[in-house]
């Protein structure tokens, strides 16, 4: 904890001025939820502000890896600040629930008042910040209704459409389309929810009802449609996009998770061989094995789980830009920019900051390279486009 460029004071309420101390934040007591890299991280910045933590620990970081001691249990010398529990989010939507609760009552009987879950995965779960909210405690990060929408990406790119935000070209709506198709097939969306028990909204149109069913199937922990279901209708809409787009590979990526997890990419039909049709039949019929793979990877093979799976055209040759967002539900601002493009297998290597301000001055500096400074303005145009599409977005979350 004593790296110059990396650890700092942060205890706020050491400041001489009254408008900073009213953001220290010694008061807190949190209960951290994440693991591996991020934990580590938010465990050093809280040392540094002053806030008490403790952590979840599962049985894969203490058993498992018994003998890959993760670097920060070696940070914590008091064993009440290590919870332990089977794993973090469970196998099934029964299982996460439990374990939503138990998250719940584990912080509350050890006096935390607060609880962080990182980055992706159980932080892009709408009901666990809905449930740590109902519980009376603090959620560090943006509120269900914005976990909602922002969270889970079928319905990120549903709000950033409305918004007039570009989003890649694809299907984002494959479980809906499949309970129509089956609706069709079985006389109805009124018999399949009478079957199970349901009820769907009078007036909609077809899409909406079908979306308030299999709304209305999660709560109830049931499957109105199944996963072979999802995958053949899956594999008719690849096929559509396979015909109009035959040189591109396709993506198939779970709505929840992160770090890579729940995606898989299809070979372009034009990688195989015979004629167009034989082409695009060969390369769609990857689909239902692969659907399966995303669906298992992160966990959404349950009775109740929401298995919608994006299908997106893969952009082949792109760098990975991300936007940093602020916003309290009346304004919302950006930060500037993270050039993400370093990877390895889907990770990031190295995040360089990047705003306005810095590639202006960057500019001005090239003016004896043009073709450097022609690249850089380009990049200051892409940013500040970015930046207006994220103001946008935040706002509408």
């Amino acid at each position: 904890m004593s790296h110059d460029y990396i650890h700092q004071n942060r205890r706020l309420s050491q400041s001489n001025a009254s408008w900073i101390q009213q953001f220290a934040c010694e008061d807190i007591d949190c209960l951290i939820i994440c693991r591996g890299p991020i934990r580590k991280e938010v465990m050093d910045v809280f040392t540094e502000m002053g806030a008490k933590y403790s952590i979840l620990l599962s049985e894969k970081d203490s058993i498992i890896y018994q003998n890959a001691l993760a670097p920060e249990l070696r940070l914590i010398s008091d064993p009440t600040r290590i919870h332990r529990v089977p794993d973090y989010t469970g196998a099934s939507k029964e299982e996460r629930d439990q374990r939503i609760q138990q998250i719940i009552q584990i912080a509350k009987d050890n006096g935390h008042n607060s609880i962080f879950a990182g980055y992706g995965f159980m932080a892009e779960d709408e009901s666990l910040v809905r449930a740590i909210e109902e519980s009376g405690l603090t959620f560090i990060g943006p509120c269900s209704r914005t976990v909602r929408q922002a969270g889970l990406k079928d319905e990120a790119k549903r709000t950033a459409l409305a918004a007039d935000v570009s989003v890649v070209p694809g299907v984002d709506d494959l479980t809906v389309r499949t309970l129509l198709a089956k609706a069709s097939r079985e006389g109805g969306l009124d018999v399949i929810a009478k079957a199970h028990q349901l009820q769907i909204p009078d007036g909609a149109s077809d899409a909406d009802q079908a979306e308030a069913l299999l709304a209305a199937s999660y709560q109830a922990l049931v499957d109105v449609i199944s996963i072979d279901e999802i995958a053949a209708q899956a594999e008719i809409e690849v096929a559509k996009l396979f015909d109009q787009q035959p040189n591109n590979r396709i993506r198939l990526k779970a709505i929840g998770g992160g770090g890579g997890k729940g995606q898989r990419i299809l070979v372009a039909p034009k990688d195989y061989p015979g004629d167009h049709h034989t082409q695009v039949k060969d390369a769609a019929s990857k689909v239902p094995a692969l659907l399966r793979e995303v669906l298992n990877e992160v966990k959404a093979t349950g009775r109740g789980d929401n298995k919608n799976v994006l299908i997106e055209l893969n952009i082949e040759t792109t760098r990975h830009q991300e936007i940093q967002v602020i916003g309290n539900g009346e304004w919302c601002l950006t930060l500037g920019g993270r050039d993400c493009s370093l990877q390895m297998h889907e990770q990031k290597l190295l995040e360089v900051s990047t705003t306005v301000e810095s590639l202006q001055r960057a500019i001005d500096a090239s003016d004896q390279h043009p073709a450097q400074q022609e690249a850089l303005a380009m990049d200051l145009a892409i940013l500040e486009r970015m930046e207006d599409e994220a103001t946008r977005f935040g706002s509408a979350v």
